[in-house]
């Protein structure tokens, strides 16, 4: 389930954008399960990935 609401709020930044605001909420997910989806989306956002570079 939690993977669907993932891959939903992908597809529609402006659903995601609500929900960070307030003025949406993920039904049938609790507060936790709110919070952690929305925290996952921060830290793909904040954090880059540099290659791996062998010497």
């Amino acid at each position: 389930m939690l993977q669907n609401v993932v891959e939903y709020l992908m597809q529609n930044p402006d659903v995601k954008e609500k929900v960070k605001e307030g003025t949406a909420s993920l039904i049938g997910l609790t507060e936790i399960e709110q919070k952690a989806v929305l925290d996952v989306f921060e830290i793909s956002v904040s954090t880059s990935v540099s290659p791996l570079v062998f010497w």
